[in-house]
């Protein structure tokens, strides 16, 4: 009985939840994937008894339409929340990046030779990735420190830049990203996996 009444609050307030999620994600392509995350993470929470009591006792006060206003927040806007860190670090298939593709340009990117699978090249990018990876749970060294501004670094390699957005001086940077290369190799010729 009690599911039944939420899922019928759900069905008569989709059109709604929908529009709540729009306006929280302020029109990104995610809202509708939001809205039914949200829906989800509603009906598995370990509290939607208790709230659907509470909405059933007074339906005017929108116990639900609060709660799950709330899951749309925290999913949207909590760099470490599950929607953040799986759907919105994901989003090439909704494009993320919009850019304009000439049908010249197309056909250029449909004529370029496939570049065959190297599987050496593909596990020292594992390595790599696992290397930075390790680097990051070394709070108590300069590791971590190395290997955020390095990851930084190549998604954006201008120092100038980063020193903008991150407040750190641009030889801080250039030092870091440096020792962290370095860091790398040294740990690539003692695993064996370069020489």
């Amino acid at each position: 009985m009690i599911l039944d009444l939420q899922k019928d609050w759900i069905t008569e307030s989709y059109e709604d939840i929908i529009q709540w999620s729009r306006n929280i994600c302020k029109n990104d392509p995610l809202y509708e994937e939001l809205a039914h995350y949200s829906i989800e993470q509603l009906l598995t929470h370990k509290r939607y008894e208790e709230i659907l009591e509470k909405h059933n006792a007074d339906p005017g006060y929108g116990h639900l339409r609060g709660f799950i206003l709330a899951i749309m927040r925290n999913s949207w806007y909590g760099a470490k929340s599950e929607f953040s860190r799986v759907h919105k670090a994901h989003r090439a298939d909704v494009g993320h990046r919009k850019r304009v593709i000439t049908d010249e340009h197309f056909a250029k990117l449909l004529d370029q030779p496939d570049v065959p699978y190297d599987e050496d090249i593909d596990f020292q990018t594992e390595a790599i990735v696992g290397i930075l990876e390790e680097m990051e749970l070394h709070i108590e060294e300069k590791l971590w420190f190395n290997s955020r501004l390095f990851r930084m670094w190549l998604e954006d390699s201008n120092y100038s830049s980063l020193s903008r957005k991150t407040g750190i001086p641009r030889t801080s940077i250039s030092n870091a990203v440096e020792e962290c290369k370095e860091y790398v190799r040294q740990e690539m010729t003692k695993r064996k996996i370069i020489e």
